[in-house]
């Protein structure tokens, strides 16, 4: 049970690296977004749904991606709030 919930906060945290924190790929993910369909952007774009898609793809399960994508929210609210708490 205990490497489930790990494998899980771990494919949180790379969806929310993927989406908005790691910057040495950000520039490169927009030159390639940018040429897709508006459709097609969203998992890159939005943690949740990069989650979503990211714990289906890895646990074949959509229960398992649906925490994946509430881990992964829940970890992008964290650390927004952390920013905008440093900056006040």
């Amino acid at each position: 049970m205990q490497t489930i919930i790990l494998e899980i906060i771990g494919l949180a945290v790379i969806a929310n690296l993927i989406t908005h924190w790691f910057e040495p790929i950000q520039s490169v993910k927009y030159m390639i977004i940018n040429k897709l369909p508006t459709w097609l952007q969203t998992p890159f774009i939005c943690s949740k749904c990069a989650g979503l898609w990211i714990g289906i793809g890895y646990f074949l399960n959509p229960i398992y991606g649906a925490l994946v994508a509430l881990s992964a929210y829940l970890i992008d609210y964290l650390i927004y709030y952390i920013n905008n708490k440093k900056e006040l």
